[in-house]
């Protein structure tokens, strides 16, 4: 009973930092033809300016990996959105009062929140192909996330984030 005890405590622990990403794309395109990029003019990611400039400086960083080049004319636009939201915390300690006394049982439980709200940050990664002004890929990225860390954490979550998002791309065609 100790070692299931253990077990999901650690379940617990390393589940908190998990990434959830889904990806999407035009299965008709063929993304060999894609070389340069470059962030979408008008963008509005929804993130503070400080934060919006991580973004980008990675984003830079993983695209150069992924072998683009950023231009002025380029093939691809990215663009971001994001999304912040606040869960109720699903970690809670369970009460119980329990008796057996001449054959009768009586049971009381309950269960008692601890710590407060989760905060998320679902990030949207769009490829849009400048010339046909189409959506060919997406990723969509959600992560727990908390405002008032420090910039390093803020640079280190942009970073999973961005790892996980770009992991997928280009699509394998089936």
């Amino acid at each position: 009973m100790k070692y299931a005890f253990y077990l999901f405590l650690m379940l617990l622990i390393s589940s908190c930092g998990i990434t959830s990403t889904v990806h999407d794309y035009d299965e008709q395109q063929n993304f060999s033809v894609y070389k340069t990029y470059n962030f979408f003019p008008k963008m509005d990611s929804g993130l503070n300016e400080l934060d919006q400039k991580r973004l980008l400086s990675i984003t830079e960083a993983a695209m150069q990996a992924k072998g683009f080049t950023k231009s002025e004319t380029p093939d691809i636009y990215v663009n971001f959105s994001s999304i912040i939201t606040k869960e109720a915390s699903n970690n809670s300690i369970g009460v119980g009062v329990g008796s057996n006394g001449g054959g009768v049982g009586i049971g009381i439980g309950g269960a008692i929140p601890i710590g407060g709200p989760r905060i998320f940050l679902e990030l949207t990664t769009d490829f849009v192909d400048v010339k046909k002004d189409a959506l060919v890929w997406q990723a969509v990225a959600r992560k727990q996330f908390n405002p008032k860390d420090s910039p390093n954490a803020h640079t280190h979550f942009f970073q999973k984030v961005i790892e996980k998002s770009f992991v997928k791309y280009p699509p394998k065609k089936k």
